[in-house]
């Protein structure tokens, strides 16, 4: 089952620490403005999959939507090239992005942009590794 009770009382809880982050930007207790968004934020991404959890246990069309897109080999396929997709193209990005920072004089976010690349990179050398060994 693929909603399941641990997911919808992860899904209440996201509500409820996004009402009380919330609640305490308002009564200014929090300081950052970044809190009220936050927790909107969050109310509204657990609203959501609480109403998804509930429609997969009301709705036998939905429910088996949803696990055949769980279940099934393309759509697993599918998932993995798009995170190896999205991977090429974060590291190119941020590589290009931080010749242009170097470029504007902006060494911080160069320094960053190149961290992150090397970051991303050594762990799929390792994660390659160790898939090697394993497959």
């Amino acid at each position: 089952m693929y909603y399941n009770n641990r997911r919808l009382l992860l899904s209440v809880f996201w509500t409820v620490l996004g009402a009380v982050l919330l609640t305490l930007s308002i009564m200014e207790k929090i300081d950052s403005g970044i809190f009220s968004g936050m927790g909107g934020a969050l109310m509204a991404i657990g609203i959501l999959q609480i109403i998804r959890n509930v429609k997969y246990r009301k709705n036998s069309d939905y429910k088996e939507k949803i696990d055949i897109l769980e279940k099934d080999e393309r759509c697993k396929y599918l998932r993995l090239k798009a995170w190896g997709w999205a991977g090429y193209l974060v590291v190119l990005l941020e590589a290009i992005g931080s010749v242009i920072a170097m470029i504007l004089g902006e060494q911080l976010i160069m320094q960053v942009l190149l961290v992150s690349v090397a970051l991303i990179v050594g762990i799929y050398a390792i994660s390659y590794m160790i898939l090697n060994r394993k497959y």
